[in-house]
């Protein structure tokens, strides 16, 4: 049968099927916004943190300990929140782009398996923020490199070998990561690049219904 338009017509979708289409997409935009507030607070309290030590010096390590201790208290609860936030983020959006028709090389168990079983979790959240990212490319884009998504997950890689800082000894109350300067850039970078992507996805057809 064709329609008045001379197209082929389309049998109408079954009510039950586009339900459960419209109940498998799940709204990015809030999470999206929250995280970026996270990472940006998260940036700034590490920042702050390495910043503090030159300020005091001369400062007995007891007193100076005491003046970072809640700064680093806040930024492990600001840290636990973006990564408990960010994991919600990645599963929605992992379950969003199923509906593009670029294929999802990855089962959806693996957006917390990936982080957490070794040698995996050195690339598999990279490969699945990649084909998250081209989920939401027009198909003529979907071959290219994914710059930002390899600038994040580069940046991310190193800030875990960056050197630490040398002169004086870490304090207890020092945050493990970022630990140094170069492992502030570096972090800063991943987190900048993260914001980015995150706000792409969510504003691009992944993020729309």
């Amino acid at each position: 049968m064709t329609d008045v338009t001379g197209g082929a017509a389309q049998d109408p979708v079954p009510a039950a099927d586009a339900q459960a289409a419209a109940q498998e997409f799940l709204p990015l935009r809030l999470l999206a916004n929250v995280l970026t507030v996270l990472l940006a607070g998260g940036i700034v309290l590490d920042t702050v943190i390495l910043v503090l030590p030159m300020l005091t010096r001369g400062r007995t390590q007891t007193q100076a300990d005491m003046n970072i201790k809640p700064l680093v208290i806040l930024s492990r609860v600001v840290l636990a929140a973006t990564a408990i936030l960010f994991l919600a983020w990645f599963r929605r959006a992992r379950i969003n782009a199923e509906r593009s028709t670029w294929r999802q090389r990855r089962a959806r168990a693996w957006v917390i398996l990936g982080w957490i079983i070794p040698i995996a979790n050195l690339w598999v959240p990279f490969q699945l923020m990649g084909d998250i990212w081209r989920a939401g490319l027009p198909p003529a884009r979907r071959t290219r490199v994914a710059w930002l998504p390899v600038l994040w997950w580069a940046s991310w890689l190193l800030t875990g070998v960056s050197p630490i800082r040398s002169g004086t000894p870490m304090s207890p109350w020092e945050p493990q990561f970022p630990h140094s300067w170069p492992a502030l850039v570096l972090y800063g970078g991943a987190g900048l690049a993260l914001t980015a992507i995150i706000k792409i996805v969510s504003t691009g057809p992944v993020g729309e219904p």
